[in-house]
Parts: C-alpha cells; structure tokens; sequence
C-alpha cells in the first residue's frame, strides 16, 4: 500500500512541477511582450500571475494571455491590435480563431448577447484564415489586427473587443476567452 501512496505522491508531484513550468513559461513570453510593447509605445494588458494561474487552473481551454495597441488614432486612421493566445492542453488545439470587433461587449457576460453589442461603424474582422490556429500544447502565438477607424467619427474612447473560439464546422463553435481593449479616437 505504501508503493501506491508514494507512487501516487510522485505523480502529484510531477503534475505540480509541469504546471509551475508551463506558468513560468507563459509568464516569460507576457513580459517579453510587455517590454515590446512598451519599446513600441502601444497599451499592454496581460493577467497578472494570480489571474494566469487560475485560468491556467481551468484546463482544457486555450486563452487570452496579453494584447498590445495603438492607444489612440484619428478618425480615418487604424489601431494596430495584437493578441496573445496559449494553449495549456496536453494536446494540439486546432480550428481557433479570434473575432475583433468594437462595441461595450465586455460589459455583458452571455457571449451570444455580447457578441450583438457592436458598434456598426466599425468593420468585424476574424483571423486567421480557413482553418484556424493549431495551436501545440503550451505554445503562445500571437494574431495581428488592424482595424480600421471611420472618418468623421465622434473623438472619444471606444472598446474594442476579441473573442477567441474555436469552429467547429457543421455544429456550435465553442467559446474559449475574451480581452477588451480601450482606445482613443482624437
């Protein structure tokens, strides 16, 4: 019985060994973008350790795990949006694509009626293209967005939001993360 209790032991132990490498890992690559972003001059959000964690704790769930942006832009012109997705599964995630649009989504918990608050001036924009991300077991990419801002649009800040999901081609998608990012029209 002793054999069993250790052997069990070990594997409790490796478990926690492998998800504090995959956190510290996913942890590096949050501050590698931080600092890109900062040398850029663009807004960053990333979850903070504790956050990271919990949606870590989660399993079987791709995410959000930092964006980068223009911070303001005139009307006419573009913000530059990037996302960073992970994937803590033991197995490659396939068919992910993300969904950007503008509008007070975050806001509202239920996907299919934040999905409804956009902001129609605005373009929708999803990448990538046909077939989605695969995405190995804990890699982070990245997605690269820009949206276009209309002209003769109200100075203000708007909300701009990203919807990570994954297709499923002849049935009901599956929602897996969001971010929202602030911006500036001038």
């Amino acid at each position: 019985m002793a054999k069993n209790k250790r052997d069990f032991d070990e594997e409790v132990a490796q478990t926690e060994r492998e998800e504090e490498e995959q956190a510290r890992s996913v942890l590096d690559e949050i501050d590698k973008q931080r600092k890109k972003a900062k040398r850029e001059g663009l807004n960053f959000t990333a979850p903070s350790e504790r956050q990271l964690r919990r949606k870590l704790g989660r399993h079987n769930s791709p995410m959000i795990v930092f964006q980068s942006w223009t911070g303001s832009v005139a009307p006419g012109g573009a913000i530059n949006y990037t996302v960073g997705i992970n994937n803590p599964d033991p197995v490659t995630v396939i068919w992910l694509f993300v969904h950007v649009f503008v509008g007070a989504a975050n806001a509202v918990r239920n996907v299919g009626d934040a999905l409804a608050t956009v902001d129609p001036r605005f373009p929708r924009l999803t990448l990538p293209d046909f077939a989605g991300l695969s995405i190995a077991p804990g890699v982070t990419t990245s997605l690269n967005f820009q949206l276009s801002v209309p002209g003769g649009i109200e100075a203000t800040n708007y909300l701009g939001n990203s919807f990570l999901f994954q297709a499923d081609w002849h049935d009901v998608g599956t929602h897996f993360d969001r971010g929202v990012f602030v911006f500036e029209v001038t």
